[in-house]
């Protein structure tokens, strides 16, 4: 016979692990999504890089495609309207602004709070570039739970792309 709660009691715990599982489920989305998009940042850098862009400017452009990735905008500075607004307005227009800059200007151009946590490296043999973007993922959801399958709130991930390598035919 069963006390008087117990069903309740049970009822929260099923609950509570459902929770739990349909979390783990979004976090695995979003670092599904944050794959995707190193992938196409790695894409992005190794087309700038086979066509003979600095090192300066594969970076910004590695950041360009990363964009959705950086966490929160930091520059400019919200001033209200959805996220719809937000990037039509304030963001998208800075873009092609932001990769014309010099390095001395770019922060105050366009800037993100994650952006410092997206590096790069791109290793040259026999007319092919082997591209990779890196970066430390922060976990978005009860990051403390996750600690006890990680051992840090972030998780290090990296994308990649290979492509031809022709630039040093053509400029020479």
């Amino acid at each position: 016979m069963h006390s008087r709660g117990q069903a309740l009691i049970e009822s929260c715990i099923v609950i509570g692990l459902i929770c739990l599982l349909l979390t783990g489920l979004f976090q695995l989305a979003q670092l599904f999504m944050n794959q995707e998009i190193l992938d196409y940042a790695a894409g992005r850098g190794a087309r700038a890089k086979a066509v003979g862009f600095n090192d300066f400017m594969v970076s910004k452009t590695v950041r360009i495609g990363a964009i959705a990735n950086a966490g929160a905008l930091l520059v400019p500075e919200r001033t209200g309207g959805g996220p719809w607004v937000q990037w039509t307005h304030h963001e998208s227009p800075r873009i092609p602004h932001y990769l014309q800059s010099d390095s001395w200007e770019v922060d105050a151009i366009l800037n993100y709070a994650q952006w410092d946590s997206i590096w790069w490296s791109c290793q040259e043999a026999d007319n092919q570039l082997s591209f990779r973007v890196s970066q430390d993922v922060p976990l978005m959801f009860f990051s403390n739970v996750f600690k006890a399958f990680f051992s840090a709130s972030t998780v290090p991930m990296q994308g990649a792309a290979d492509i031809e390598n022709h630039y040093p035919l053509y400029l020479q």
